[in-house]
């Protein structure tokens, strides 16, 4: 026996059914568009607005912590303020953002600390002084981003080349984020409650080992596990964590990298690139 479709004036049941089904669908975009998504995009910005409140940013005198500072400027951050070992870099970069404020108007306030981050004691005493000061707010956002690195075959490299990349790229940022995070928890900063973000910098060789750089992969896949179990502590503070896996970049640190590079390390670099820190 053949089934026919029943039809109501001509038109077949399926087709009232997909004229149904297509007007929730648009009446559901207009609801997005006209009620939901407006709300979703003020709390967003409200949102944005907080955390680019206080951003601290360690390996700030150049490179891509620069290059990140110029970013915040832009995005009209309230405050920056750059920490690096070098005082001369960090008064020159400071002059190069305030150039860049004044040029695109924006109001951020830009200040230095010179500190070396794999010194704990040093790190911690400035983050008391910054954080206790009252000149600024409690860090927003704060950027682990100074880092050192070199390449050479596993026999070839001295065994204080892995102490001190492991000291500055993974203890640097370990010690850092010690030192701040206290003030930045909620539960110490009642009033300061809104968002707050802490990004670790590794690299793509934090992501899988590579030939020649025996010492700075394993410095930087350390920093996955630390942000990994930071951000199950401290997701219930609303502070959200982050690791940033950046591809060979143009920066000092990379050409210092080049010291007797071995060749088969050149050769996979060669096949990614290289990249500009404002990239």
């Amino acid at each position: 026996m053949e089934c026919e479709a029943i039809s109501n004036g001509g038109l077949p049941v399926y087709g009232i059914v997909l004229i149904a089904i297509g007007g929730i669908f648009i009446l559901t975009i207009l609801v997005l568009e006209l009620i939901l998504l407006p709300k979703r995009r003020k709390l967003n910005k409200e949102l944005k607005a907080e955390l680019l409140t206080h951003a601290v940013i360690t390996g700030g005198s150049s490179g891509i912590g620069l290059a990140v500072g110029h970013e915040l400027i832009s995005q009209h951050c309230k405050h920056i303020t750059l920490l690096a070992r070098n005082e001369n870099k960090l008064q020159e970069a400071m002059e190069t953002l305030k150039r860049h404020a004044k040029s695109i108007e924006s109001p951020t306030i830009i200040s230095i600390q010179s500190v070396d981050v794999s010194d704990a004691a040093k790190i911690t005493n400035v983050a008391s002084d910054i954080c206790s000061s009252g000149n600024f707010p409690v860090p927003t956002i704060l950027f682990n981003v100074a880092g050192a690195s070199s390449s050479a075959a596993f026999v070839d490299t001295d065994y204080k080349e892995f102490d001190r990349l492991m000291n500055i790229n993974y203890l640097g940022s370990v010690y850092t984020t010690r030192a701040f995070l206290p003030y930045m928890l909620t539960k110490t900063a009642p009033t300061e409650s809104f968002p707050k973000a802490i990004v670790f910098t590794s690299s793509q060789a934090g992501q899988l080992g590579i030939y020649g750089y025996t010492a700075y992969s394993a410095s930087k896949y350390a920093l996955r596990g630390l942000a990994e179990a930071l951000q199950m502590e401290v997701g219930r503070e609303n502070i959200s964590v982050q690791v940033a896996y950046p591809p060979d970049t143009d920066t000092p640190g990379f050409e210092e990298e080049q010291i007797g590079k071995p060749e088969e390390t050149k050769l996979i670099s060669d096949t990614s690139g290289l990249f500009s820190p404002e990239r």
